[in-house]
């Protein structure tokens, strides 16, 4: 079983005299595919000299093969056991930014874990925006149509509520803004503090 690679940039953020933070918990960043889930958390992981994982890719590496995959093996369930699995294994260990997959939330120990284990930011998108973002929505099965990707949001939008700290309204802005944003609103939260 091999680990997802961590994109660790505090050596690069130290080698460049960059001021270097650390985080208090970990940071699950959730929302719908395509609100800038994983680009933001990497963004910021560069910026802070903290490291970011993707769920998604973790659970690729750990199982040997593509989500798509394991959706076709063991089905939606099954997936979402091995999610649960691999997101309370996200919550020990030293902290990190996690970008996790837009469906999280509809487990309801996943919520539990996600509130319980770390902060949760919610990047918020809507289905003309994630549309705009995702390069080939004919990969994505669950987005369809834009009819059908806002019914799949507005569906998961209270879930998304119920486990954010913080949402950030993504609408119009790129991934550096977006990052931004998240550094200082974690850092008023306390959650990402300079270290030394």
């Amino acid at each position: 079983m091999s680990e997802a690679r961590v994109y660790d940039f505090r050596k690069q953020g130290a080698e460049r005299d960059r001021k270097v933070y650390e985080l208090r918990c970990p940071v699950f960043f959730v929302g719908f595919m395509g609100a800038g889930k994983t680009s933001v958390a990497r963004k910021l992981a560069r910026n802070a000299g903290v490291s970011a994982i993707d769920m998604d890719t973790y659970i690729e590496r750990r199982c040997d093969m593509k989500v798509k995959q394991i959706f076709a093996e063991v089905g939606e369930a099954g997936f979402r056991s091995i999610e649960t699995d691999v997101l309370r294994d996200l919550t020990q260990g030293e902290p990190r930014l996690v970008s996790c997959g837009g469906g999280v939330v509809l487990v309801p120990e996943n919520r539990e874990i996600l509130k319980a284990g770390g902060f949760v930011v919610y990047l918020k998108v809507t289905a003309a925006e994630a549309a705009s973002r995702i390069s080939d929505v004919t990969s994505r099965p669950l987005f369809g149509d834009l009819d059908q990707a806002q019914r799949v949001i507005e569906g998961r939008l209270p879930l998304y509520e119920e486990v954010a700290n913080v949402t950030i309204d993504t609408a119009g802005r790129g991934t550096g803004a977006i990052a931004r944003e998240a550094f200082y609103r974690l850092k008023d939260e306390g959650v990402l503090w300079q270290r030394g």
